[in-house]
Parts: structure tokens; sequence; C-alpha cells
């Protein structure tokens, strides 16, 4: 058991490692770059942000399986990882609303901006939807971070109310092997009513119910916008201003459905494990190669982010590489109607 859980613990620091770098990168240049990025810098950076965060809360918290009894306390250990993985999983509910914000975003703009540009004139049009979205913006943080302090709080009453303060040392000192795997921070690793007596049942059917919640409200949510966006363009393409404007044969899906397939790859396995949480105690058993699969998956959400929302977006890194003038001032097309009209790769 101590084995399997170092082994899962090394998968989540390298993949990590990865996704830390990536949203750092985004947050780095969207800053020095702001200039030159305009309005896009706003919705790329607070992805990157959340992203970020969530890996380094991750990874701060998996890294508690790597110290000993000697090292960190048992209590201290539980506190941590109880106050730790929540605070992952809200930052990484945090970027599902920004992803859906983003391709709400992208619809408004890309629907509405060519058809109210000659009358009200495209900064004016820009400011109020900058505007409107803002509150967005403060309600996508403030709504989970204030979910994750009622979260905890729950927690630590529960835990005082049902817990002996002496149980967890006695299994400690009696079952080493069966402690160890009480003791592990692994995301995912206690959603079940198990033996271990640290572990609060309606905690842990509310984080089942919450990770399959925000994993599919994301994905129905930006599968819906960009199927309707991609059937709009369709029945529009054939105008002047399309035929001018749009190169992109492919469509808006050839672009979009990266997007989609990045939230599909990293958390499918999750929901997977999730749902055979609610299997037999001997299935349960043989689920570690899935928890290695999910492990990798869920932790290069941000690597895999800070590719498709940016690196291998082409306006973003010209403008980056200032290889543009900024990128409202060089065009009349708006970021998102060109992100998604741009082909990726190119």
């Amino acid at each position: 058991m101590e084995l399997r859980i170092s082994a899962l613990s090394g998968v989540y620091v390298s993949c990590l490692s990865l996704s830390l770098l990536g949203s750092c990168s985004v947050i780095v240049v969207s800053i020095l770059r702001r200039s030159h990025l305009s309005v896009q810098a706003k919705p790329l950076l607070q992805l990157a942000l959340a992203d970020f965060l969530a890996s380094a809360v991750l990874m701060g918290t998996i890294v508690i399986n790597f110290l000993s009894y000697d090292t960190l306390p048992v209590k201290t250990s539980e506190k941590l990882c109880n106050y730790g993985l929540p605070l992952s999983l809200t930052f990484y509910c945090i970027s599902f609303l920004l992803v859906i914000i983003y391709a709400f975003e992208s619809a408004y703009v890309f629907q509405g901006w060519r058809e109210r540009a000659e009358t009200e004139g495209f900064e004016n049009q820009s400011l109020r939807r900058r505007r409107m979205f803002c509150l967005f913006y403060i309600t996508v943080w403030l709504v989970p971070i204030i979910g994750y302090i009622v979260y905890v709080k729950t927690v630590t009453v529960m835990q005082a109310t049902l817990t002996p303060p002496n149980k967890l040392i006695t299994y400690v000192s009696s079952a080493p092997d069966t402690a160890r795997f009480c003791d592990s921070c692994i995301l995912f690793l206690h959603i079940t009513n198990d033996t271990c007596p640290t572990v609060d049942p309606g905690h842990a059917e509310f984080i089942q119910v919450f990770t399959l919640t925000s994993v599919m409200t994301v994905l129905v949510c930006c599968t819906v916008v960009y199927w309707k966006l991609q059937s709009w363009y369709r029945n529009y393409k054939s105008t002047t201003m399309f035929r001018l404007s749009q190169n992109h044969p492919g469509g808006i899906w050839s672009s979009a459905r990266y997007m989609i397939l990045v939230i599909i790859f990293c958390w499918a396995p999750g929901l997977l494990l999730v749902s055979l949480s609610f299997a037999s105690s001997t299935i349960r058993q043989n689920l570690f190669p899935l928890y290695v699969i999910q492990a990798m998956s869920v932790s290069l959400q941000g690597f895999l982010n800070s590719i498709v929302y940016a690196w291998r977006r082409r306006n973003f890194r010209d403008a980056v590489l200032g290889e543009r003038m900024p990128l409202m001032a060089y065009s009349q097309k708006a970021f998102f109607d060109q992100s998604l009209n741009d082909p990726l790769g190119h």
C-alpha cells in the first residue's frame, strides 16, 4: 500500500509540474505583454491563474504523502489534507466556470459585434461587454471560495463531534499499513465509506456530487454554446461580410472541439472513478491503474489549457512575440472571433 501511495504521489508531482509551468508562462506573458494582448488578457490571465492555483495547492497537498510521521504529525497532515484537497477542487471549479464564461463571451462577441459595430461603434460595444462580464468574473471567484469556507467549517465541526481525540493515534500504532492508507492525501481516495476514522460520509458524498455536477455542467454548456455558434456560422456564412472576414474552412467547431476535448481527457477518468466508488469493496481494491490514469489526466489540465487557449493560438503568439500591433488596433475583428476562426497550430 505504501508503495502504491508513493507511486501515485510521484505521478501527481510530475504532471502537476507541467501544469504549473504552462499556467505560469501564460500568467507571466499576459502581464508583461498586456498592452499587446488587449482584451484577451483578462480571460486568459484568470483561467491561467485558476489552473495555477489548483495545481499549486494540489501539489502542496500531495507532498504530504512523502513526509513521515516524525516529520509531520498525524493531526497536522490530516488538517492540511482536509483543507488542501477541497481547495484544489475549488480552484478547478473556478477554472470550469471561467471556461464556460469564455464560451459564452466568444458566442456573444462572435455573433453580436458585427451586427452592432456600424451603428454603435466597436469601442462602445466592447466597453459595454466588458462591464457586463466583469460581474460574472467576480461571481465566478467569490461563490466557489465562499462554498469552500462553508465546507471546511462543517468538516471541522463534524470531526470534532464524531472523532475521539486518541482514536487515530491508536489506529496508527496498531495497523501501520492501514493507517498509511487512511493518512494518504490522494484526490478521490476516500470518496467512499471506508473504515478510516477520519472519513466523514456526508462530506465524501458531497465531493462525489460536486465533481460529477461540475464536470458535466461545463461539458454540456460548452458543447451547446459552441455547437449553436457553429450552426449560426453555417446559416450566415454566405453573406458578404462573412465571405470577407471568415478564412477558416473548418468552421468554429474545428477549433472549439479542442477546448471540449481537454475537459473530457482530464476528467473522464475521475468521473469513472467516482462512479465506481459506489461499487463493492472488492472492485474498488482493483482500481489502482485507474487511479494512476486519473492522477495523470487531472494533473495535466493546466498544461493543456495553456496550450489550447494560449500558445497554439496564432494571434496570441504573434501578440506575445511582438510581431503584430496590439490586437484591437490592427484588426476590426474581436479577439474571441479570431481565436475561434484561426486554425490551431497555424
